[in-house]
């Protein structure tokens, strides 16, 4: 890995992490939603480019010549993935409290860092905070609001809130707009062993092993915009086999937290399995292949669906109603 840094600030209030992989078209939009926060507090950037295939590099070498006293880059030689980079990056942060935003996301209020802060230092029992957030379709150009069901998560006592906790966490957070406090982060989560495993994911198994030690805040206010219908390890590949195998990689990030909290979170590879053999057969159905669908399909439980999967005539016939319905009645 190589680090490419000069006189960076000495005490920043917040380190910011970018995982960064190709998206040379986007990563700018990133960065500089991040430099021009308006805070009375100095901060430093950490990006990790991950063997990036693109330009990508060239964009982020150039706006570290450009910001030299905020931004470390880190090239890693190899694509050690998504979970694996950004733990390297969160091993070099200095900041009191650790911000995320991924290469396809910004912020779109210039005073995230500033409300957040002001938030965590006023309530100490915060171990990290989220905030609502909007969603950028960026293949239409449409912007919607998503706001926060719940604001405030009390450390959960019982293994119940715990997954009530992670469920409201998993479903309705955005990793944009999640602020930890470092000391939080270093003190339940051991990023060698990110490292050591490459973990595909590095929001959600984090919040997993943090959350039954502290309380999570949630401020009513939209600070980042989510950016979708962009290539990522959160959206889909574009064959059935890609997207089997990320899954199965998720997998590995089950089992890591069972094992670490075997109290609060449960395991069932089996169930997991039968799971994952759904969320295929619907992924054939999306992409319009049939032979992966008919072998989802004789894995599962019989359902109209399945049925389908196993005739090359109903199988089109519902996957093209299936789009046609997408298309007219989702907009986003």
């Amino acid at each position: 890995m190589k680090i490419i840094a000069d006189e960076l600030v000495q005490n920043p209030m917040v380190s910011v992490v970018i995982p960064s992989y190709n998206r040379a078209d986007t990563v700018s939009q990133t960065i500089e939603s991040i430099v021009n926060q308006q805070c009375d507090f100095e901060i430093e950037l950490i990006i990790g480019d991950d063997c990036s295939t693109d330009n990508a590099r060239d964009v982020l070498l150039a706006y570290q010549a450009k910001y030299p006293s905020i931004i470390k880059l880190l090239f890693h030689d190899e694509n050690i993935g998504l979970g694996a980079n950004w733990a390297s990056c969160i091993k070099q942060c200095r900041g009191k409290y650790i911000s995320n935003c991924d290469n396809d996301d910004y912020w779109h209020n210039p005073l995230k860092l500033q409300l957040q802060v002001a938030f965590m230092e006023q309530n100490p029992q915060y171990g990290f905070s989220q905030t609502d957030y909007r969603r950028h379709n960026r293949k239409t150009g449409r912007i919607t609001e998503h706001k926060l069901t719940t604001y405030k998560c009390e450390n959960p006592e019982t293994i119940d809130a715990y997954r009530e906790t992670i469920q409201r966490l998993t479903h309705e957070g955005c990793n944009a707009t999640v602020m930890y406090r470092k000391s939080v982060l270093f003190t339940y989560v051991n990023f060698d062993d990110y490292l050591k495993y490459r973990f595909r994911i590095q929001e959600w198994n984090t919040w997993l092993l943090i959350a039954p030690f502290t309380e999570i805040g949630c401020l009513r206010v939209s600070t980042a915009t989510f950016g979708m219908e962009t290539r990522s390890i959160t959206r889909p590949p574009k064959n059935a086999k890609a997207f089997e195998e990320r899954w199965k990689g998720y997998k590995e990030c089950h089992k890591y937290v069972s094992e670490k909290l075997p109290t609060y979170y449960s395991f069932n590879e089996k169930e997991y399995d039968d799971n994952l053999n759904g969320i295929c057969l619907n992924f054939a159905f999306e992409i319009l292949d049939y032979r992966n669908a008919k072998k989802y399909a004789l894995r599962s439980k019989d359902s109209f669906k399945v049925r389908c999967a196993k005739n090359r005539l109903l199988f089109y016939a519902y996957a093209i109603a299936g789009k046609l319905k997408k298309k007219f009645f989702y907009k986003d």
